[in-house]
């Protein structure tokens, strides 16, 4: 990847600007609750047109994953599903 691709990747994922903690015991099943209602999640490395991602939400919350979403009405669903 070079850094032209580096930086259009880093300019989509601003675009997921509306998040989400929810159990790391339910991230399993909310992925792929997301795969069948969004389409396909966004990836940092290969594929940058996805309209959510999820990644663990690290040390400060050990327990939790974060979601991300491009559309606020796609987190507002999420948020009635899952939190």
């Amino acid at each position: 990847m070079n850094s032209s691709q580096r930086r259009r990747g880093r300019r989509e994922f601003k675009k997921l600007e509306h998040s989400i903690l929810i159990d790391a015991k339910k991230h399993r099943d909310a992925r792929d609750w997301c795969l069948t209602q969004f389409g396909k999640r966004w990836k940092a490395i290969d594929d940058t047109d996805g309209n959510w991602t999820m990644f663990w939400a690290g040390r400060e919350h050990h327990d939790k994953y974060i979601f991300h979403f491009v559309e606020e009405q796609d987190m507002l669903m999420f948020i009635l599903k899952w939190a």
